[in-house]
């Protein structure tokens, strides 16, 4: 046989070899009733003691009769590797934010919009009700997954080292790192800064050596990423709430008798309360450390907010309109007001 046929074969050998591979695991696991877990965040953050708390709810509920495994700290990978592993089957659960899965599930982006929720109570409120957060949750389904609920990150805010940020001008010319995302560069373009793309492994030594000046994320980030260390201000600005969605393989849920699936709701339920609880007190403990090392603070005042969200969304409602589906993207936003 020719060498190209040879290694024609052999690709073909090691696809079915990765497929069969993948199917006993995932068998497996739907037999044995375990729950394997996957997510990226460190085991001493609220994500992962929220995971505790299920493991150990699901666990006693159960009566042993599921077993609950948690990988933190991206032992098996970031969100985008959890996430594939899940829709596979070898892997039952993971989180990763709904920015991060707007490729797959593009419903989510209308959660992209600034200034959505008046602060985290109206957020966990428009979430965790049947005609917002369940709603955009069922958008899953289609694409192979059972979403479970939504953690929270928190409110994302402004660093710089020019300047607080008090009136809408003092944006102007600030060089701010942006996600490789066209809306969020239109977005910061909108206010007069100077957005630089840049993936976020470069934010720190970009700030260091002077590639930009300002950055934007929740304070846990700022504090974890030692941000604080190359930044001067800290203006709290709340222009985005970023969230953890919570989903599982679906042909792994649907396979679930109704009591264990009523278990693991109940569970899930208590986890994401328990997380938002501590993820909000760390967010504001934060915030005095932050203030402790250095980083002078403030918070923007509620008009000038309000001028944000006008440039802001501007800038991208009607290309996250379209991209959510106008329809759902306008009943979204509807409730969202009125809830």
């Amino acid at each position: 046989m020719s060498r190209p046929k040879n290694l024609l074969l052999a690709i073909f050998l090691v696809g079915c070899v990765g497929t069969l591979l993948g199917y006993v695991l995932s068998s497996y696991s739907y037999s044995a009733n375990i729950i394997r877990i996957g997510h990226d965040s460190k085991e001493n953050s609220p994500l992962h003691q929220g995971m505790l708390l299920f493991k150990k709810q699901v666990e006693t509920d159960s009566k042993g009769k599921i077993r609950v495994e948690i990988y933190p700290a991206r032992q098996l990978g970031g969100v985008r590797e959890t996430t594939e592993l899940v829709r596979q089957g070898n892997l039952q659960m993971t989180v990763g934010a709904s920015v991060l899965l707007t490729s797959i599930v593009p419903e989510f982006n209308v959660l992209d919009m600034f200034y959505l929720f008046r602060d985290a109570a109206h957020a966990h409120r428009a979430l965790d009700s049947s005609d917002i957060g369940e709603v955009l949750l069922r958008k899953m389904e289609s694409k192979g997954f059972h979403g479970l609920g939504f953690m929270e990150v928190g409110f994302r805010n402004i660093t710089n080292n020019k300047r607080p940020i008090v009136h809408f001008k003092d944006l102007k010319g600030l060089k701010i790192r942006a996600a490789s995302n066209p809306y969020q560069i239109e977005a910061w373009k909108s206010v007069g800064t100077m957005p630089i793309p840049l993936s976020w492994g470069e934010i720190f030594t970009s700030l260091q050596q002077g590639l930009i000046n300002a950055q934007e994320s929740a304070v846990y980030s700022v504090y974890a990423e030692r941000f604080y260390e190359v930044q001067k201000y800290l203006s709290l600005s709340e222009h985005i709430y970023t969230n953890y969605v919570w989903f599982a393989n679906k042909i792994f849920w649907d396979q679930l008798s109704k009591e264990n699936q009523s278990i693991i709701n109940r569970a899930a339920k208590m986890a994401v309360k328990e997380q938002r609880l501590l993820a909000g007190k760390l967010n504001s403990d934060i915030i005095i450390e932050l203030e402790k090392a250095g980083l002078k603070i403030n918070t923007i005042d509620i008009e000038v907010r309000k001028k944000l969200k006008n440039r802001f969304n501007k800038a991208v409602s009607n290309s996250l309109r379209n991209k959510t589906g106008s329809e759902l993207f306008d009943a979204i936003i509807l409730n969202i007001d009125t809830n």
